[in-house]
């Protein structure tokens, strides 16, 4: 089995972020817990290195070779 990177992981946990959001937004209820999922997601997104606009619009992409994230798209 392949060994997790740092890299993997970051993105699995703001992948899992955004889909928790993504339910908190759909269903409603939970303003404070959606709030303190939103900060995670920005301060989560501003450590990969993704930019204002793209954390703003929730849109991150990756590369992936091999099952591993091996660079994140900033652009």
């Amino acid at each position: 089995m392949p060994k997790i990177t740092p890299l993997d992981k970051q993105w699995e946990d703001l992948m899992f972020l955004c889909r928790k959001e993504s339910e908190f937004r759909t269903h409603g209820g939970h303003p404070k817990v959606l709030k303190l999922v939103s900060q995670q997601i920005d301060e989560l997104a501003a450590q990969m290195g993704f930019s204002l606009r793209l954390i703003r619009t929730r849109e991150f992409r990756s590369e992936r070779i091999g099952g591993h994230i091996v660079r994140i798209v900033r652009e």
